[in-house]
């Protein structure tokens, strides 16, 4: 499809986990080259492709280094697009408890979907996949397709003060709050 009746700006970012299981990888190569065709055909602006690893600490004093925060910021965000359009971003960021064998010590984290497709209108986020709404699950190939042939569900985006972030930046979008591990568990 040569254009988009898409509204003009529309950007993405992919996020793809490191250190898969045997035939991840193929998957995720199989979304990258549908997203870099959906930017060559103009249904997408531009493209931004970050690699993150397994998983997180699940708060900001656990993550103890920037990019960590900044990883934390992120999912923070995306959970905040989630609950503003009543969807569920479960089981893509799973809570579980890790052992840390350098220090003998265990520490609750999130652990990272295989793919995460993050949609902007402008400076504002409107669509994190997968999704699930009412028990249908959106998963990143199915909103790819969805987002090619113009038919796609349209979320109310969040505001683009509450999605600005930079893994180098020296302040933080907000600074942690009392009770954010306790809000990862229940706003899914």
């Amino acid at each position: 499809m040569q254009g988009s009746d898409l509204p003009a700006g529309r950007s993405v970012e992919l996020y793809v986990r490191s250190l898969l299981p045997e035939g991840y990888h193929q998957s995720q190569e199989c979304i990258l080259e549908h997203v870099t065709e959906l930017v060559e055909t103009e249904t997408f602006t531009d493209r931004q492709v970050h690699v993150w690893g397994q998983q997180v600490p699940a708060t900001a004093e656990s993550a103890q280094t920037t990019v960590g925060e900044y990883v934390l910021d992120r999912v923070t965000v995306f959970r905040e697009w989630a609950a503003a359009n009543g969807c569920s971003l479960s089981p893509a960021f799973e809570l579980r408890e890790v052992d840390d064998m350098l220090v003998d010590d265990q520490f609750r984290a999130i652990r990272f979907p295989s793919v995460l497709l993050v949609e902007f209108l402008g400076d504002s986020l409107v669509c994190v996949s997968p999704h699930a709404v009412d028990g249908d699950v959106t998963t990143v190939p199915g909103r790819l397709d969805a987002l090619e042939s113009g038919d796609q569900r349209q979320f109310d985006p969040l505001d683009a003060t509450a999605v600005e972030a930079s893994p180098d930046r020296d302040d933080r979008s907000r600074p942690p709050r009392e009770g954010d591990e306790e809000e990862l568990l229940t706003t899914e």
